[in-house]
């Protein structure tokens, strides 16, 4: 707790310094100021709890310093100190907020008293205001709890049980109200943002819609509802209160306001004036209406609102374009296609959440199937954790569906190079070790031939050929012998020597651990 001196006499201000035990009182800082210039700037750069302060000063009042700390410190108590015992200086000073009025000389008992009573007081204000602060989040959490207990049926859907369950938790609720629910769906973030930063904005978007969509409406209450959305619901005394297009115009501000100020696009589903036990239907009804939504944003919209009216067939993307498209892996044109293809959905009313995700399906089965013919590794898809959390939320709206699309094509288009990639750098091997086989080549000499480090070509070898680059070397020497041993005559000896092996022992024995005989038993088998 802080404490301010402010005298023009420097002897008091030094005598109260030293002579009384502040520590004591709750006092951990001591300021001093010599005029009211000086007091004003230590109230800007510190928080003072407790002011004691001369009335007579050359440079200005006491009280008129007493005047601007009640303006811009309200919580700051006040202390005034005089040589005159002035009923006119300690009337003027109670009514701008003084505590207590002292005369001097300073009484340090009685000083001591008075400022351990300030600070007793401070205490208990705090107190004060903490409690007010938990009662109303308690109650804040009390009306969300009540509310999502009506919408999940947790409370029997009568009027009078509902009026009942409000009574017993203290929220005020009265079953005649007529209630209209606005479900707040936030469709997506303008810049990338963490879980935190996210719940900042949520509950900011919250204290938003309590001020700007009340209207006629005598409550409205916000809860945060699913997962990236919020339910405002209003309620009305008569039903004749209730004005939609006022509420219409309300959201659209609301809607302007947000995407302004928290860098956000969402869109409001306003659903029709029902009793309160209707309400969750009716909430029920928006739910599935937002998440068939994909294709709009930023609007207002109503139940049975005419994009919605999905129809019960749907445009079958063309197999013979989009197997050619996804085989030449232009992402351009596949983002063109699938913009297309999805608009014309929308404008029959064919676009849904469903449309989407079937869209995404054929999209993904193709491409699998292709993939798998060219013998691509179309598994690695399954860990780009960038790539399902993509497809995860592609369902969600035409952009999300087109950045998943995007970001898929992109994918499988790196994939394909890393194959061909591969595929030229084993060939290029395969054919060294095929003009050097009756060299001592060693894994080191080759992955030198591709300038590639030998542990990484031994990853690139397992990958293509199934087996590291020494095995492969082996198998192709004596793939090279069993060739010689067939079409030609020459001895053993030099066919050892001919596919690396300077030892015919070795050479025999590795010949028969790969084909079950030796190599003069193998040459005579080929005869017989």
């Amino acid at each position: 707790m802080n404490l301010l001196i402010v005298d023009d006499e420097s002897i008091v201000v030094d005598s109260l310094l030293s002579d009384i035990n502040w520590s004591k009182l709750g006092i951990t800082g001591v300021y001093t100021a010599f005029n009211i210039r000086q007091a004003k700037e230590l109230f800007e750069g510190t928080a003072i709890d407790i002011m004691l302060c001369d009335i007579e000063m050359p440079q200005g009042s006491g009280l008129d310093l007493l005047e601007w700390v009640r303006e811009h410190s309200q919580t700051t108590e006040s202390i005034i100190m005089t040589c005159h015992a002035d009923f006119h200086f300690a009337k003027r000073a109670m009514k701008l907020g003084s505590l207590d009025y002292i005369l001097k000389p300073l009484p340090y008992e009685e000083l001591e008293i008075v400022v351990a009573k300030a600070a007793d007081k401070i205490m208990k204000d705090k107190e004060t205001v903490n409690l007010g602060e938990k009662w109303f989040r308690q109650q804040s959490i009390l009306k969300e709890r009540f509310w999502m207990d009506v919408l999940n049926r947790s409370i029997t859907l009568q009027a009078s049980h509902i009026e009942k369950n409000a009574a017993e938790r203290g929220i005020p609720f009265c079953a005649s109200d007529k209630f209209v629910p606005v479900l707040i769906h936030i469709q997506r973030w303008h810049k990338s943002i963490n879980q935190r930063d996210e719940r900042i904005l949520e509950y900011a978007l919250k204290n938003t819609a309590e001020e700007m969509m009340k209207g006629e409406s005598s409550v409205i209450q916000v809860i945060p509802f699913t997962k990236g959305s919020l339910l405002a619901i209003l309620s009305f005394e008569e039903a004749h209160n209730y004005k939609e297009q006022e509420l219409n115009r309300l959201c659209e501000q609301y809607i302007t306001a947000c995407r302004g100020y928290f860098f956000c696009d969402l869109t409001c589903y306003i659903g029709g004036q029902v009793d309160v036990n209707q309400l969750p239907e009716l909430v029920d009804e928006l739910i599935v209406t937002q998440r068939n939504n994909v294709a709009h944003h930023n609007k207002v919209m109503r139940l049975g609102y005419e994009p919605f009216r999905i129809s019960s067939t749907i445009q079958k993307p063309d197999q013979q374009m989009w197997t050619v498209l996804l085989r030449e892996g232009s992402k351009q044109k596949i983002v063109m296609e699938a913009e297309r293809y999805l608009a014309n959905l929308a404008n029959a009313f064919e676009l849904d959440a469903s449309a989407l995700y079937l869209f995404q399906q054929f999209i993904t089965q193709t491409q699998y199937y292709m993939m798998r013919q060219e013998g691509a590794p179309f598994q690695s898809l399954f860990g780009d954790i960038k790539l399902v959390e993509l497809s995860e939320n592609a369902t969600r709206s035409v952009p999300d569906f087109l950045a998943w699309i995007s970001g898929f094509t992109e994918t499988i288009s790196a994939l394909k190079n890393e194959k061909d990639l591969n595929h030229s750098v084993i060939e290029h091997i395969m054919a060294y070790i095929a003009q050097h086989l009756d060299l001592p080549l060693t894994r080191e000499e080759i992955a030198q031939q591709v300038h590639l480090n030998p542990d990484y070509l031994d990853r690139l070898c397992k990958k293509e050929k199934g087996m590291s680059v020494t095995e492969l070397l082996v198998l192709e020497r004596l793939k090279f012998a069993e060739s010689l041993l067939l079409k030609t005559e020459m001895p053993v000896s030099r066919i050892a020597v001919s596919a690396g092996y300077s030892n015919l022992s070795h050479f025999s024995r590795r010949f028969k651990k790969h084909t079950g005989m030796n190599p003069l038993e193998y040459r005579l088998k080929s005869l017989s």
